[in-house]
């Protein structure tokens, strides 16, 4: 009996220990890509905005981007409205394409992940309050996830002179199926996340190659 106790404490504890290796490598696996933080944050931003619409409806003025209140000087939308977002068909659309960007490119732009994803994401709000009426009210991370696609996608194709033929198919696709399935799309913030992509590929490619800009 002594023996089989002994045993038994062994490999509970040989289980324990391997969970734990596992759990580390798991751990270790999401810090070091961008990637993931980005969807655990774009999760995060979903919890934010339902519980604010939850307690008070109106307080996702406040958090997503009302373009009357951008202009009022609260430039912080700009910003918030990346992450946060009230409807569970947007936040599940960005998560999922999100990780599909990851299962395609691996991360491999590093902590330019972050930069990318951010530029973008601002470059196309602001851009949507310029062309949209100032009592449009916008969220959603699909500018920050556009401008990766359109980062990856360039800069393979500077960098390899070969376009980078399934990050463009993904870029078209998430376009169109997006358009489908909301129907107030705003497509001014895509526009913008495509455009912020491609300057960053630019500009990152010739720091990169040494060259100058003329």
């Amino acid at each position: 009996m002594e023996r089989n106790s002994l045993g038994n404490i062994n490999n509970h504890c040989i289980r324990i220990n391997i969970s734990i290796m596992v759990n580390k490598v798991i751990i270790k696996k999401i810090i070091s890509a961008p990637t993931f933080l980005l969807m655990f944050l774009v999760t995060l931003g979903f919890i934010i905005g339902l519980t604010a619409t939850f307690i008070n409806s109106t307080s996702v003025y406040y958090l997503e981007q009302l373009n009357y209140l951008v202009l009022k000087g609260y430039y912080y939308e700009l910003f918030s409205s990346i992450f946060v977002t009230n409807s569970f068909v947007d936040f599940i659309f960005n998560f999922i394409s999100l990780y599909f960007i990851y299962l395609i490119f691996g991360s491999r732009a590093g902590k330019h992940e972050y930069v990318i994803f951010m530029l973008a994401g601002i470059l196309g709000n602001i851009l949507t309050v310029i062309f949209y009426n100032p009592f449009t009210l916008s969220s959603g991370a699909s500018g920050g996830i556009f401008g990766l696609l359109s980062y990856y996608t360039f800069y393979d194709f500077l960098k390899k002179d070969n376009l980078g033929v399934y990050g463009l198919i993904f870029l078209i696709s998430v376009f169109g199926v997006s358009g489908l399935i909301f129907p107030n799309v705003n497509v001014i913030a895509h526009i913008g996340g495509i455009l912020g992509g491609i300057i960053y590929a630019v500009v990152h490619y010739l720091i990169r190659s040494g060259r100058a800009i003329k």
